[in-house]
């Protein structure tokens, strides 16, 4: 339909250009789409002042069809209004350059069409006219699929002189429960509820098989679709042609087609309507155009280079296509199922078919699938290939360059003129910074000896200073590869004596105050990772104080704190608490910590479980676990060893 020019106005164009929008619905049918690009390409072959844009539900469909071909800087967000078909040929549209805005505006993209020299490269048009190779005939081969069904004549008059009836009864498939069926046709006025399409009232004679023509996608949907029709449509009231054979797939086939235009025709649908707009036989054609009759479409034919005549089947089928589209289904399938017309221009012996057409297209082999999964693979592997050795031989002009630059000549960082190649050394070595930080680490540092390097085994400069910093680090005791070195230690750079601050950290030290004393006293032969050991020493402590403080007077079960009404009255483990003869590495250490594990488990158990407090000693006890050392404690006024917290749980 033509959409109207804009009025002028600060924001649009004062010269709109003239243009017109189609829709089209192909449902399943991709050769439909590729039919329609094939019509346009010929259109625009034909008329050289005419561009088309083709789009889908996925995008720009030329573009997707050659994406393996178009330019990389084409992306779903620069792609709107820059690919076109015209003269025949695919053009795209410039790369935007700052600072175009990055969606172009079709007024502005059909001005720069028309101006030319935007046909787009030799591999993008090969790409586009493989895949019409062979239309229309192809589209055709891989689209139409003929079987037999049988049906009430009414009916099959209908489909073969409108065979996209078909598509109609295939949208209203499986249909509403048999209630809501009753329930439409009950609100029928007595001339619309003479219009059945089941067969409770026909004879055999009434029944005929014919071929229907089909897409392959509609056919292979209705015999895939499971659903249970109305009773009228079963398979025990469909009736049989006089003298025909039995065929199920032929009977249900009718039936499934019958039942969907019954739906179609009681819901009244009303894009159902301009199907009956396109007869197949010419025969159909109103006899005149109404068009002849205005002064302006006299006017426009007179001055048109083809003569256009009313009676030609050309102009009649034009008329028809645009007459009273918003006419109501159920009326226009009225006028045309009790047309004369239709009678006549339907003979069933020309339709008769003996068989159906070959279903070997519904089954496709695992060998037909790998071949085609293979083809595509060598078609991404040979364009991966491309772009690899594209990028190999930019990156080797680049640093070509930048070596058989002069001395003098002020270079790129890293000593590279292309800032692609500065990029990549930039990335590099932040990979390799990254695998650092990644490495086990411990008490004396980052574990370094199995090398940083360049990945043939040889450490980079970059990597020596980073693993020189590692190293010091640990020689002063500090707390891990991040804290900065001794202000004397050795380095690699240009001797301004300080380093290239990586991490940010540089003003920050994790080891003693002084970061000459760390020297000192690895001198003195201090221990590594002694400062590890006294920091959680000192939090072992702190923890003690906070957590044993309630446990610590007479009132100990009911100062412990409690989860569901349980007391944790255990006390905390010093995992570091000296050395090997203390009670932090001894048996009973142990045993403390199994016992406050075990008391935080069970309570963390009834709390996820809403469960009331119990005798634990007896769950305990049927465990093996020490049940006499806490009968023993009941009554003692202070508790201590192992048994304390587990008396607790009772």
């Amino acid at each position: 339909q033509a959409r109207p020019a804009s009025a002028p106005s600060s924001t649009v164009p004062t010269q709109v250009e003239p243009r017109l929008t189609g829709h089209l619905r192909t449902g399943d049918g991709a050769e439909d789409e590729w039919f329609v690009v094939y019509l346009l390409r010929r259109f625009t072959s034909a008329r050289s002042d005419a561009a088309c844009r083709v789009i889908d539900a996925d995008g720009e469909l030329l573009l997707i069809e050659a994406a393996l071909a178009a330019p990389r800087w084409l992306t779903p967000d620069n792609a709107e209004h820059r690919v076109w078909l015209r003269a025949g040929d695919v053009h795209i549209l410039p790369r935007p350059r700052p600072p175009e805005p990055q969606r172009l505006p079709k007024s502005e993209a059909l001005s720069k069409v028309r101006a030319g020299g935007t046909v787009a490269k030799d591999k993008v048009q090969a790409a586009i006219g493989s895949r019409l190779e062979g239309f229309p005939r192809r589209a055709v081969e891989l689209s139409r699929h003929i079987a037999r069904a049988v049906l009430p004549a009414s009916a099959a008059r209908l489909l073969i002189a409108f065979p996209q009836l078909v598509a109609v009864a295939v949208d209203h498939l499986p249909p509403p429960p048999a209630a809501e069926v009753q329930r439409l046709r009950r609100e029928l006025r007595p001339a619309e509820a003479a219009c059945t399409f089941d067969c409770e009232s026909l004879s055999e004679q009434d029944m005929v098989c014919v071929g229907v023509r089909l897409t392959r996608c509609q056919y292979a949907r209705l015999l895939g679709l499971r659903c249970n029709l109305p009773l009228r449509f079963s398979a025990k009231h469909w009736r049989r042609p006089a003298g025909f054979a039995a065929d199920e797939r032929a009977e249900r086939l009718g039936a499934l087609l019958a039942a969907g235009l019954e739906v179609a025709f009681l819901q009244n649908t009303r894009s159902a309507t301009a199907v009956l707009r396109w007869p197949d036989p010419d025969s159909l054609l109103p006899a005149e155009t109404a068009w002849f009759g205005e002064e302006a479409f006299v006017r426009h034919a007179a001055s048109s280079p083809s003569q256009l005549r009313s009676s030609s089947p050309a102009c009649r089928r034009a008329f028809l296509q645009q007459s009273s589209l918003d006419e109501p289904f159920r009326v226009a399938l009225l006028n045309v199922w009790v047309s004369e017309a239709l009678l006549k221009a339907v003979d069933f012996s020309e339709h008769w078919r003996d068989q159906n057409d070959s279903e070997d297209w519904l089954e496709v082999s695992a060998e037909d699938l790998d071949r085609e999964m293979l083809a595509r693979q060598e078609e991404f592997d040979a364009f991966d290939l491309r772009r690899t050795t594209g990028q190999s031989q930019a990156r080797s002009a680049a640093t070509s360059t930048a070596r058989l630059a002069p001395a003098g000549e002020s270079r790129g960082p890293l000593g590279c003129e292309s800032a692609q190649v500065a990029q990549e050394e930039l990335a590099r070595l932040g990979s390799q910074l990254s695998g650092f930080l990644a490495r086990a680490s411990g008490l004396e540092g980052v574990d370094a000896a199995g090398g940083m390097g360049t990945g043939d085994g040889v450490a980079s400069p970059g990597d020596r200073r980073i693993a020189a910093g590692a190293a010091e680090g640990v020689r002063a005791g500090t707390a891990g590869p991040c804290a900065r070195a001794t202000e004397g230690s050795d380095s690699d750079s240009d001797g301004s004596g300080s380093e290239l601050d990586v991490l940010g950290m540089e003003g920050e030290d994790f080891g003693s105050d002084d970061s000459n004393s760390s020297g000192d006293d690895m001198d003195s032969g201090a221990v590594p990772g002694q400062g590890f050991r006294e920091c959680f020493a000192e939090l072992d402590e702190q923890l003690a104080e906070a957590l044993d403080a309630p446990l610590a007077h007479d009132d100990a079960e009911s100062a412990a704190p409690t989860v569901v009404g349980l007391p944790l009255s255990s006390r905390h483990i010093k995992v570091h608490g000296g050395d090997d003869s203390a009670a932090g590495t001894s048996a009973t250490a142990a045993s403390h910590l199994g016992l406050h594990a075990m008391e935080h488990v069970l309570a963390s158990y009834c709390a996820e479980h809403s469960l009331a407090p119990g005798p634990a000693s007896l769950l305990l006890g049927e465990l093996g676990l020490a049940a006499t050392g806490i009968h023993e404690q009941r009554g003692a006024t202070a508790a201590s060893g192992p048994c304390r917290g587990l008396d607790s749980m009772d």
